[in-house]
């Protein structure tokens, strides 16, 4: 069974310009709690998961440059908008995307849950 929710992160003041800002989602409806980096690139959010694929460590104490955010541990360095590794795309996994919207003036995400 998969659970499906848009969750609210915050409102846009949250989430500075040309800033990136770590949040947890909070859990509900089967969806647990989630550690997610913000982006705010001229006015467009991205969403990531605030975990690096290739070892775990919080990705959103890196740094970012254009569209681009670079782990703080390893050096690894992964596309915005697609999660994509930028440094080793045949090797390594992608960081986890996620869908983000503006309602209302407050950042929302789109979360799910597998349940087996």
């Amino acid at each position: 069974m998969t659970t499906t929710t848009w969750t609210d992160l915050g409102p846009i003041s949250d989430f500075p310009p040309q800033q990136h800002t770590c949040v947890t989602s909070p859990g509900s409806d089967g969806i647990p709690d989630t550690a997610l980096v913000v982006l705010n690139v001229d006015g467009a959010f991205y969403v990531l998961k605030n975990q690096c694929p290739h070892a775990g460590a919080p990705l959103g104490d890196g740094e970012r440059h254009g569209m681009t955010l670079t782990c703080l541990y390893h050096g690894y360095t992964y596309h915005i908008k697609t999660g994509k590794n930028i440094d080793f795309p045949d090797d390594e996994r992608p960081v986890k995307t996620y869908p983000v919207r503006v309602e209302a003036g407050i950042v929302q995400v789109f979360l799910e849950n597998e349940e087996a």
